[in-house]
């Protein structure tokens, strides 16, 4: 008989012999943080976080799922190299899982600013019983005892994952595997056997702006449990000024909810999901929510991107009346910081130009000139300088504020407390 891990406890109670169990948390804000799902993710980010959820399904049922997920990325300067850490409690029932693993991603970019990232996690999974929540059927049920007196089981996991991106298109696959799936338990002469489920998924988003400011980003997720059952996820959402979002989700089991949420700045962001069951389940099953926090962990402020209202610090009257034109990053600053950037021409760049070899700490990049000539505005608003340059292999351009002539002066410079800027990397061009 085949069950879900929703479903596990009450089937342990009541049947012997082999079953089938789902190993892998419900997370229906995956949208927020793909990588959770899929570690080759990790390389969509350019700084450090820490994100955090805590999710409950069918809250009107005792002992239902409970799920404590954390997972870190730690992009390395070199634009290619990310490092995951992960880890999940959930508790379901008397029964207790804990999933830990550490991943690597490494980034191949090409011309056309798409990228394939690929990812290999390696870890462990445990799983135990505690017999202060057991629910007896019969006294001394024997189902239960073969398990709550049975040693908690650590096995190795093992994950393989790929991600593509590319102009706002992102997909992505991923699958785990338990060296040992089997968990035998045994109290007397009864025994209790059961087989953890490989878990695979496929990830499929795409982002697109609706003028300036609104931003439209739907997502899919298909679980697949050993590739014969399958759980499907979708949700559409819309961000204004990259500040707050709100959207609507539903999977294949007739649940539907809303979530909403804000970036706080700094890398900071909180959401909150509501998933609620359809017909008459719902009275007897109940709601579903999910909570969301994630933390940058990178040093000084969040350069502001392209399409960010930037808080001007100083008023316009502050700042001197004087027109220039920006054709270089030392010209600019030459120029002084105060200057109301009303003033302010930042040069057309020769298309046919090419960029000085070397490796150049960038903060953003844009196929359209003039958002990259208002990120610089921006950059220079929090007392920044920066300027551009164009990639004809990518046909974009890039904004930087420092330029080296070596790797190691580069690396050197954006590790050290100089640079203030999390959303910053080093780029080489040849």
């Amino acid at each position: 008989m085949k069950i879900t891990k929703y479903t596990l406890v009450i089937a342990l109670l009541g049947i012997a012999g082999k079953s089938a169990a789902q190993m892998s948390s419900r997370i229906d804000q995956f949208f927020l943080d793909p990588s959770v799902l899929n570690p080759a993710a990790m390389s969509m980010q350019k700084s450090a976080s820490a994100s955090l959820f805590f999710n409950r399904i069918y809250s009107a049922v005792q002992g239902t799922p409970q799920n404590v997920l954390a997972n870190v990325v730690l992009p390395l300067p070199n634009e290619r190299t990310t490092f995951g850490i992960y880890y999940l409690n959930e508790n379901a029932g008397f029964s207790s899982l804990q999933n830990a693993y550490v991943s690597y991603a490494y980034a191949i970019p090409f011309k056309d600013e798409s990228k394939l990232s690929l990812g290999v996690s390696v870890g462990f999974m445990n799983q135990s019983f505690d017999p202060s929540k057991a629910v007896y059927i019969h006294s001394n049920d024997p189902v239960i005892n073969s398990l709550i007196f049975s040693p908690a089981v650590t096995r190795a996991d093992l994950r393989a994952s790929a991600f593509y991106t590319r102009n706002g298109f992102k997909f992505g696959v991923s699958t785990s595997r338990l060296p040992k799936p089997r968990f035998d338990y045994s109290y007397f002469n009864y025994a209790a056997e059961y087989n953890l489920q490989n878990v695979s998924n496929i990830l499929l988003g795409h982002s697109f702006e609706v003028g300036e400011k609104v931003k439209i980003e739907p997502m899919a997720n298909v679980t697949l449990w050993d590739f014969k059952n399958y759980r499907a996820q979708l949700n559409i959402n819309a961000s204004y000024d990259n500040k707050f979002w709100f959207g609507f989700s539903g999977n294949d089991a007739s649940q539907f909810g809303a979530n909403m949420g804000a970036n706080l700045g700094g890398g900071t962001r909180f959401g909150y999901a509501f998933m609620y069951p359809t017909g008459k389940s719902r009275e007897v099953l109940g709601n579903g929510h999910e909570f969301f926090f994630t933390i940058g962990l990178g040093r000084g402020s969040v350069a502001p991107a392209a399409d960010e209202t930037t808080q001007d610090e100083k008023a316009t009257s502050e700042r001197r009346k004087v027109q220039i034109t920006v054709t270089d990053l030392p010209g600019f600053i030459e120029a002084g910081l105060g200057i109301d950037t009303a003033g302010i021409t930042i040069a057309k760049l020769d298309s046919n130009a090419k960029a000085a070899p070397g490796f150049y700490i960038v903060t953003g990049v844009s196929s359209d000139e003039s958002k990259a000539n208002k990120m610089i505005k921006n950059l220079y608003m929090n007392d920044q300088f920066s300027y551009k340059y164009f990639d004809r292999k990518n046909n974009s351009y890039y904004v930087y504020v420092k330029y080296f002539k070596t790797r190691n002066e580069a690396d050197r410079f954006l590790l050290s407390s100089e640079v203030g800027l999390t959303q910053s990397w080093v780029r080489e061009v040849k």
